[in-house]
Formats: structure tokens, sequence, C-alpha cells
């Protein structure tokens, strides 16, 4: 029985040797395999992957990138070699020329074809004012502000109003409208007046506002210039006797003419703002309308002056132009212009 279980034991022994040598991969275990068998059994310590540190990798990847925009061997820049950029150059070149080629002739198609060098596509109610024009008013030095604010005596304060006013009336200074393109239409009726010419206009007519008396700023009682904007082809239709309108004052109203009024934003605007002038005081006569383009056109003036605003204070002003064919609205401008004036 001993023996029995010492052969046993033997017999294990034995096949956990063959165990373990079936586990060992190595070359040298095998010596009757061929060498590419034993290239092919390769251990467990070969078979894990190879650390590299990070700094091999960033150095990696900078020489990559050195590489891509300058490859001194190749002669390749960005990839490409010279005469390969060069062909690319011209190609996007001649694109480019062709392309504003093309532009340019179909603009000029454009242009010769739907633009007119003397009448607008688009007039009165067709246009985006929809045949209502707007005012303008001068001084506004700076653009970006309707304030008027000057001290009273200072003409350094001032200076910069008076001289915005003049440099705008210059060209309506008699030596300016001697030509003859120009008409004197205040004594033609309207089948008279030739409308292609243009109708002069006196600056006679502007009263004590002129640069002699620096349009008022210097005695405390500014003149402030408004102007009917532009409209191609309008004709307005003036308010008379018979079809007035409640909100014209009844001394303002001049048959034939568009009646300008200047009032007070509220009941307080009113009262600071004091008793105005008007220069002329019929306000903008009819025959100069329509505007057709003439040569040498000129818009009609109006000066408003403040006789006896109240200094110290904002004043806010809207100012409007009354017929029967222009609509006024508050904050779009239409028809009117608002400005402010403060004294100091």
């Amino acid at each position: 029985m001993e023996s029995h279980n010492v052969s046993k034991m033997s017999l294990m022994n034995r096949s956990m040797n063959q165990s373990k040598q079936s586990l060992d991969f190595s070359k040298d275990t095998w010596p009757d395999m061929e060498s590419s068998d034993k290239d092919a059994l390769v251990s467990r310590e070969d078979l894990r992957p190879v650390k590299t540190k990070l700094s091999d990798d960033i150095i990696y990847w900078f020489e990559g990138v050195q590489t891509f925009l300058w490859n001194g061997p190749n002669g390749l820049i960005f990839g490409r070699s010279l005469h390969s950029w060069a062909r690319i150059m011209l190609h996007y070149a001649l694109f480019l020329v062709g392309l504003l080629a093309v532009n340019g002739v179909l603009y000029g198609m454009v242009m010769e074809v739907y633009i007119d060098d003397n009448y607008p596509r688009l007039k009165n109610m067709q246009t985006p004012i929809q045949g209502n024009p707007g005012m303008g008013f001068r001084p506004m030095p700076d653009l970006r502000t309707t304030l008027i604010r000057f001290e009273q005596g200072k003409p350094s304060s001032y200076k910069v109003y008076a001289d915005h006013i003049q440099a705008y009336l210059l060209q309506y200074e008699n030596e300016a409208q001697q030509s003859e393109v120009f008409i004197d239409c205040t004594r033609l009726s309207e089948d008279e007046r030739d409308r292609k010419m243009a109708c002069r206009f006196s600056i006679d007519q502007l009263g004590d506002c002129t640069w002699q008396r620096d349009y008022g700023y210097d005695d405390g009682q500014p003149c402030v210039l408004l102007k009917l904007n532009k409209v191609y082809d309008w004709k307005p239709i003036p308010y008379n006797r018979t079809h007035g309108h409640p909100d014209l004052p009844a001394d303002r109203l001049y048959e034939g003419n568009i009646a300008v009024t200047c009032t007070g934003e509220d009941p307080m605007d009113d009262e600071n703002m004091g008793p105005l002038e008007y220069y002329p005081p019929n306000g903008f006569p009819v025959f100069y309308y329509p505007y057709l383009n003439q040569e040498g056109y000129r818009q009609p003036l109006v000066f408003v002056k403040f006789v006896r605003p109240k200094n110290g204070v904002v004043i806010n002003v809207w100012c409007r132009a009354w017929a029967q064919n222009i609509y006024h609205h508050r904050y779009d401008r239409a028809g009117s212009v608002h400005f402010e004036l403060l004294i100091d």
C-alpha cells in the first residue's frame, strides 16, 4: 500500500513538472522547434506595452510641426513646394480678377439700364417716406446731438453755431445765384414759370437773422434755420381759409405757402420758449416746388427767432411744416423736426 502511494506521488510530481515546462515560452526551452516558430512564441513580458515619457511625446509633436512649417531637406513650406504654392496663388488671382470683372460688367449694366442720373425710379408714394418730406435745421455742427447750447455774450460758446449757419448760407449769396439757370419766380404765375429752371431765393428775406448780428446768439435771441428736405416731384397742397387745420393758428396761415410753426413739447416748454418771430413770415412759397433736380436748385428757408427765451433751462422745441399732404409724427420726424435749446 505504501509503495502504491509513493508511485502515485511521483506521477503527480512528474505531471506538475511537465505543466510548468509547458508554460515556459522562452526560445531556449524549445530546441527542436523551427526558428520561425520560436520567434512567434514570446514571453508575457514582451507582450506588455513600452512606457514612454511625456516629454518625448511633446518633443516629437514639436518636431512634426516644425517639419510641416519648413521642411528644409525637401524644400517644403506648409507641406508644399514653392512651385506648388505659386500655382495656387496664380489660380486664385485669376479667379478673383475674373470675379471682379464679371461683377463690374453686371454693375455697369444695372447702372446704365435701371439707374437714371437725373430721375429716380421711385417717386412720391413709392418711396419709403411715401411722399412725406421731413424737416432739417441748422445749426447742427455735431450730428450726434440736437442740443443748441451756448452762453450769452461769450463768442467762443456760440461761434461754432454761427459759423455753421454761415457756411450753409454761402450757396444762397446773391453772387451764387446770378447764373442763367435761375429765374425770379415771385412775379411769375404757375403757368408762366419754367419748371426746368430753379427759382432764386433771396437771403434778404431772412430779416434780423444775419451774420452781422451773429444770428442773434450774442444777444441771447438765437435764430434757427429750418428747411424742408428735398423729395423728387413732390408738390405741396397748402392750407387755405376754406381748408384749414385745427392745430394751425390762423395768424400762421398764408395762402399759397407752406406754413411753419414751432411749439414746445409741453406747456412748460411753451412758457420757457417765449415769443417767436419767423423770417420770412409766410413760410415756404409753393412756387419752389416740385423739385425736379433742376440745376442750381435752392431750397426755400425759414428762420425762427427766439425773442425772449428763458436762460438756464432746456427748452424742447417741435417745429412743423403745414400742408394738406404733409403728415406729422412726433417720434419719426415726419413733416417736422425736434431740437433742444439751452442758454447758460
